[in-house]
């Protein structure tokens, strides 16, 4: 049985939260290889608990164990985000990802949003057949493309980041809107 719960800091163990920041972690460094190189970090430990601590992470549990997460913050007045989407590699297909999606976006929702945003950083010179995949999913789900902007041009704040890049990349950027 899958379910999905708002993670509470405080009703986490310790290895919990490490494991649930590895699980994030080695899905990044299998998908974004081709983008920032081998033993990719997506985000620190501190960081991340950072994130729990604001109640942003989403929990997706498989009989009680953690097989994904996603994290969801407020980007303006109308508008939410989600990033850090993972699921465990040997239980997809199970539609855990979609269950992540659909409570970001009910999270979102009780917040006062009317639109989900997303990005997708990609190659800006190969095609990953991967995030051509997600592009795709994404699209099943209801997001529409909106634009594609450089890495350095979406994430200012980010510079330094930026020139930890192993190749030319940009965010494709999508929204759905939460209410008809």
């Amino acid at each position: 049985m899958i379910t999905i719960e708002h993670a509470n800091i405080n009703y986490l163990t310790k290895q919990e939260i490490e494991q649930i920041h590895q699980l994030m972690v080695q899905a990044y460094a299998a998908t974004e290889t081709e983008i920032w190189g081998d033993n990719y970090v997506r985000m620190e430990l501190d960081a991340f608990i950072d994130l729990l601590k604001n109640s942003c992470i989403q929990l997706a549990r498989l009989h009680g164990e953690i097989v994904g997460s996603i994290a969801t913050t407020q980007i303006d007045k109308e508008s939410y985000g989600f990033g850090l989407l993972n699921v465990h590699a040997s239980k997809s297909g199970k539609g855990i990802g979609k269950m992540l999606i659909e409570a970001s976006e009910s999270f979102a929702l009780k917040k006062g949003a009317k639109y989900m945003k997303i990005e997708i950083l990609r190659p800006s010179n190969l095609e990953v057949p991967q995030k051509v995949m997600l592009a795709k999913w994404y699209a099943s789900l209801g997001y529409k493309f909106v634009k594609s902007l450089r890495f350095e041009d979406l994430k200012v704040s980010q510079a330094e980041k930026a020139l930890k890049l192993i190749a030319p990349a940009h965010f494709d950027c999508y929204i759905k809107s939460l209410r008809p």
